[in-house]
């Protein structure tokens, strides 16, 4: 492994070659991270200390150092993909329906109408990189934008594919909310280092992506590992129904909706010992629109202009149906199966395949499950060099 310290305005500097192991972990939805164990000579502890950038040759990502511990006399250097320092960062919005009756300025952030890769993209465009002050009632609210700013950094390419949907971005911590919509909607995301120069600077991008589809049907040559052709080890695989629930009642505003498992598909609602209930307390609150009225005294005939957020049928149906939605996605039938690629498969990591495609496994009962390459680890260490993508289940059901 090829690894080097960054200066503070990303240049290559110091080789980083007398560790005693490595692994060096990039994930696709959520951030990566690094791990050293070296000895803690003082040069050691000075080269590694917190802050500082590591790079690893044939990596966009960089990492950056948070944690030295020291015990027996070697360190452990632990640090993550430049993704989490947004967690330094917070989000922070304007609550669009303040007034009297509604006194609080700051909210979580909803919008309905974008696909989860540019939602994700936009809020990171508006609180880091082109942040526009908060203005009128707002502006005792208003943190210190120009300094919010990350410096050189701009948006990349930007994932347009899924279906817009309502989405939220709860006021925190930037990185960890974001993590989340990206997890919990198959996105990528990375913030790396695109170039580096002594004279013109370095600059930084944030992209989100999604990976090629490499099952059945899907947008890519099928990649499927199967345990006999020795093209996946340690595989594991779990049926369960123990929190499966196929009926969902959703109570809200003091009335219960009622959603079943294949009702979009006009499938008849399950009955007997195949109905498996659960209720659930609507999560968040219904996008509404902004509309405007007038009332006019008539004592003086003056008219005053108002503006109100109203919420229509079709935005309430919209925000249960949503619900609904993540309230079976939660407790849905289990048919899982996990495992590590081979290196002995006919399928190579790189060049069948990336990290934030879907393949498929082939567990020992015949069941074929998509599942997504999550991470790639490049480690080192006494035994030698190490270099493997991880899958997780992407489908169970």
């Amino acid at each position: 492994m090829d690894l080097y310290t960054l200066t503070d305005t990303f240049l290559a500097n110091e080789p980083i070659d007398d560790f005693i192991s490595a692994i060096w972990t990039e994930r696709y939805s959520v951030r990566g991270e690094v791990q050293l164990k070296v000895e803690a000579s003082p040069e050691m502890l000075t080269r590694l200390t917190d802050g500082t950038f590591l790079a690893l040759r044939g990596s966009k990502e960089v990492m950056q150092i948070e944690t030295q511990s020291i015990e027996n006399g070697l360190a452990t250097i632990a640090g993550f993909s430049l993704v989490n320092f947004l967690d330094q960062r917070m989000a922070w919005f304007a609550n669009p329906s303040f007034s009297s009756e509604n006194p609080d300025k700051i909210v979580d952030y909803s919008y309905d109408a974008s696909p989860p890769g540019k939602f994700i993209a936009d809020q990171v465009n508006r609180l880091v990189i082109n942040p526009a002050p908060m203005s009128g009632t707002y502006a005792n609210a208003n943190l210190n934008w120009p300094l919010e700013v990350i410096p050189n950094l701009a948006l990349g390419a930007v994932d347009l594919s899924g279906t817009p949907k309502r989405l939220t971005l709860p006021v925190g911590p930037l990185y960890s909310g974001l993590a989340k919509i990206a997890s919990d909607e198959g996105v990528g995301m990375s913030m790396y280092l695109e170039s580096a120069d002594p004279v013109s600077g370095y600059s930084l991008k944030f992209t989100t992506y999604s990976g090629m589809d490499h099952t059945q049907g899907g947008n890519a040559p099928l990649v499927r590992l199967v345990p006999e052709l020795d093209s996946i080890n340690d595989l594991k695989e779990l049926r369960s129904t123990a929190f499966y629930k196929n009926v969902v009642y959703v109570y809200y505003g003091g009335q219960i909706y009622k959603y079943w498992e294949g009702m979009e598909d006009s499938e008849p609602e399950p009955e007997g010992f195949a109905r498996r209930v659960m209720v659930t307390d609507a999560a968040g609150s219904p996008v509404g629109h902004k509309e405007t009225y007038s009332v006019r005294n008539y004592y003086t005939m003056d008219t005053s202009t108002y503006t109100r957020y109203v919420v229509s049928p079709a935005e309430l149906q919209a925000f249960l149906d949503q619900n609904a939605r993540d309230a079976m996605a939660n407790n849905n039938y289990i048919r899982a199966i996990d495992g590590e690629t081979s290196p002995n498969s006919d399928y190579q990591y790189g060049i069948h395949y990336g990290l934030g495609d879907i393949i498929e496994i082939q567990g020992l009962t015949g069941t074929i499950a998509k599942s997504r390459v999550t991470e790639y680890v490049r480690s080192q260490d006494a035994n030698g060099e190490k270099q493997y993508p991880t899958i997780s289940v992407l489908n169970k059901d």
